[in-house]
């Protein structure tokens, strides 16, 4: 049973405190339209009276399109798929032991079929719309402004310096001496193979 909704910080997401009728408690990741006093079910035992808004359950027992959230990656590992406000999957199509399923950025998730899912959307759906209204707030949740390195001083960034807007080296560097033009910046797996070979 629900016992208690309340907004945290560190999630887009509402946080519901649940009683289990053995007396457990714990706290789970809400979905969009559960209240205060809604029992909800979570276990890996199968019923047509378990299947609700917000039930727990594992992926086979769900049927076909439904529309899933809270997915664990691997079986017993706890969920770690989908967990935003307002975000959910759907279960697109099964082989053998695993299940197809859609994100709406239109990513395909291949999951075995005895991870756990949450029945519904995440709740807190209107985030999206939220206005932070002022730079202040946005700097509160850690997204600090970044100085472009053309504008910096020479001693200060390998871009700095020079005349004008747009000058800048003839070869321009990264801030720890790296090439930043015409070379590859990542090490490619067959060239580490070749370096091991030698």
């Amino acid at each position: 049973m629900i016992y208690k909704i309340f907004k945290d910080w560190s999630r887009t997401g509402f946080l519901g405190a649940i009683i289990y009728e053995n007396g457990l408690f714990s706290y789970i990741i809400l979905t969009e339209g559960l209240k205060i006093g809604d029992i909800i079910y979570s276990g890996n035992f199968y019923n047509d009276d378990n299947i609700c808004l917000g039930s727990a359950l594992p992926i086979k027992n769900f049927n076909l399109f439904s529309i899933i959230n809270n997915v664990e990656n691997y079986p017993c590992k706890g969920s770690s798929l989908l967990r935003s406000a307002g975000v959910s999957c759907l279960i697109v199509a099964q082989k053998k032991e695993k299940r197809i399923l859609k994100c709406r950025s239109g990513w395909f998730i291949y999951v075995s079929s005895n991870c756990i899912g949450s029945l519904g959307n995440v709740s807190n759906m209107e985030h999206r719309y939220h206005n932070l209204l002022k730079a202040g707030a946005s700097f509160n949740l850690g997204n600090k402004p970044i100085v472009r390195g053309l504008a910096k001083n020479a001693c200060d960034h390998p871009h700095g310096g020079g005349e004008g807007h747009k000058s800048k080296p003839v070869n321009p560097r990264s801030p720890w001496g790296w090439f930043t033009k015409n070379q590859c910046t990542n090490i490619k797996k067959y060239q580490k193979l070749k370096k091991k070979k030698i």
